[in-house]
């Protein structure tokens, strides 16, 4: 047994980054506090996330081809066979019993990640076979996606039950509980614990910003942020408070060629960049914020105290940004606009009225990544102790 733990962190994104950004937090966090982490990537690279302090396993890259998450291909568009799923799991069991790890976090599975079953549920067999201790955790953000069937949700409560240790929550009921979203979430209420809402560190946000902006829009890399972008670059002209000086963050995974292609539209007024390092400090020191409604942005929002407008992501069956926004409106900590309302001229009205709101006071608990760490390593603790304890009993 391990006397400082070591942690096989296995995070996938298939379509968005959000989820890699949390998962590298909470992973440097539990670095921070002593232990060895191995972060498993399987998504494309994101030059963007700060991986400090970790040790990383590379999987073969993939994703899904949109947003139903039907199609899984490889970064190039081609559809995956059953040889590169072959490849891809014995990657990870290769990487698994090579690092031996003492805990096993997966990000968003068993409540996500479906179409990763055919390496997911051989990594659970290998860990219910492994001939040394392994906890494992579930790391899931505070909303999921509603409206599933009820033979999924049972499939996931079910599998919680039988291989999970912890559902490590990031969220603070405060602000939304786990059974908003999942259904007969009292079933497993014994492994659930709230780590709080991962945002970014306090000396992240007061950081002198590169960029300094009366307004800040951040689209997002991937189609979803194609209309915002749309209604930004002619927004400014209908806001009276901050009718010039903004700054457009168009995303990391946007091409040069697009980025220049926004450039020709934005005229006077409106600075474009594909990615900004810390964007929170250029938040903290802005007089709106505009965004889509996931978890990541929602948590900047929050740490930075920044007036905001929401336009939640809500194609397809997606619900879990529309319900974000929402609860944000009512608690008055945004201004929410719908795809369906979004133009230049609403975007800009609801700029204003942002500006406007008064700021409200509202406390959570915004160090989800500490205690995410804290949580872990005390229950890897005391697991390890009942196991001696036993050990002694049997001699």
């Amino acid at each position: 047994m391990n006397s400082t733990p070591v942690v096989f962190f296995y995070v996938q994104h298939l379509h968005g980054v959000g989820h890699v950004f949390r998962a590298s937090r909470v992973a440097r966090a539990l670095s921070a506090a002593g232990a060895e982490v191995h972060l498993v990537w399987g998504g494309t690279r994101v030059p963007s996330v700060n991986l400090e302090g970790l040790h990383m396993v590379w999987l073969e890259p993939l994703r899904a081809s949109d947003i139903t998450y039907s199609r899984l291909e490889r970064p190039g568009g081609t559809a995956v066979d059953d040889a590169f799923l072959k490849v891809r799991t014995n990657q990870l069991l290769g990487a698994f019993h090579a690092i031996r790890p003492d805990i096993l976090i997966t990000e968003t599975f068993p409540f996500g990640r479906r179409q990763m079953r055919f390496e997911l549920l051989p990594l659970m067999q290998a860990a219910d076979e492994a001939d040394w201790p392994v906890m494992r955790v579930s790391s899931i953000r505070d909303l999921l996606q509603e409206g599933r069937k009820e033979s999924r949700v049972r499939e996931s409560l079910d599998a919680a039950g039988k291989w999970f240790d912890l559902i490590l929550v990031h969220g603070d009921p405060q602000l939304a509980k786990i059974g908003e979203t999942l259904p007969y979430a009292h079933e497993i209420e014994d492994r659930i614990a709230y780590s709080g809402l991962v945002t970014p560190a306090s000396a992240d946000v007061s950081q002198a910003p590169e960029f300094r902006a009366d307004v800040v829009v951040s689209a997002g890399g991937g189609a979803d942020g194609h209309a915002l972008i749309a209604a930004a670059l002619e927004a400014r002209q209908f806001s009276r408070h901050a009718p010039s000086n903004w700054l457009l963050v168009a995303g990391s995974e946007r091409n040069d060629a697009e980025v220049q292609e926004m450039a020709k539209q934005a005229g006077d007024g409106l600075r474009i960049e594909r990615f900004v390092p810390n964007l929170t400090s250029v938040m903290a020191h802005a007089r709106a914020s505009v965004s889509r409604a996931g978890y990541n942005t929602a948590c900047d929002i929050l740490r930075v105290r920044c007036p905001a407008v929401l336009v939640p992501y809500a194609g397809g069956d997606q619900t879990e940004q529309l319900r974000r926004a929402r609860i944000f409106q009512s608690r008055g900590l945004a201004v929410m606009l719908r795809d369906e309302e979004l133009t230049p001229k609403s975007l800009g009205d609801a700029v204003d009225r942002a500006i406007e709101r008064p700021v409200v006071n509202v406390e959570f608990d915004l160090d989800g990544a500490a205690n995410s760490a804290k949580i872990v390593l005390k229950r890897w603790v005391a697991g390890t102790q009942s196991l001696s304890r036993q050990a002694a009993k049997s001699v």
